[in-house]
């Protein structure tokens, strides 16, 4: 949607009751009924706008900021940014402003520089801060049916595919004298 109509008022009330005649009020109605559509208009365009980028909770909506999006300046501090790899989380170890760790698939960023307890109790306190989720398929919760029991999404993906595989190896070979 584009951005919201601008109100403008194209009435002024105040100049059409002094300029009465008569004693009655010269007030038009068709121009209050005009003003408040516009007033509605601007309005419910506001509305429909401010839901595309703000949450519910108040905050930017998600996936909103894009890295062009930033400054000039915010873009030369996170190309100046270095992170330190460190490998897998590791309990009573000690880590620093910009360490990297892998913690069941996602990466974090240590935050505050601290020697680490319980990875849970370290985050809650804001010592890590989350920089890529664990996304991929095979750590995805899969229900089995009654003909699939792979219990993660990439087991059930590949289970489909050899059935597939099977299914149609005899239509193949049928079609095509064999495989």
């Amino acid at each position: 949607m584009a951005q919201p109509t601008p109100y403008a008022p194209t009435s002024n009330f105040a100049e059409d009751e002094r300029s009465n005649a008569g004693g009655r009020s010269t007030v038009r109605t068709d121009r209050v009924d005009a003003e408040f559509e516009a007033i509605e208009t601007t309005t419910s365009e506001i509305l429909t706008n401010l839901a595309i980028i703000q949450r519910d909770d108040g905050k930017l909506a998600d996936g909103l900021v894009e890295y062009y999006n930033l400054s000039a300046a915010a873009r030369a501090a996170l190309q100046a940014t270095k992170w330190t790899s460190r490998g897998l989380w590791a309990t009573a170890t000690a880590y620093v402003v910009n360490d990297m760790v892998d913690v069941n698939g996602s990466a974090y960023i240590c935050a505050i520089a601290h020697t680490s307890g319980v990875f849970a109790a370290d985050y809650a306190a804001g010592k890590w801060q989350i920089f890529v989720t664990a996304n991929s398929a095979g750590g995805q919760a899969f229900t089995p049916t009654a003909t699939i029991v792979a219990t993660n999404t990439q087991a059930a993906i590949e289970e489909v595919d050899t059935k597939l595989r099977a299914a149609s190896l005899p239509v193949l070979s049928a079609l095509y004298g064999g495989i």
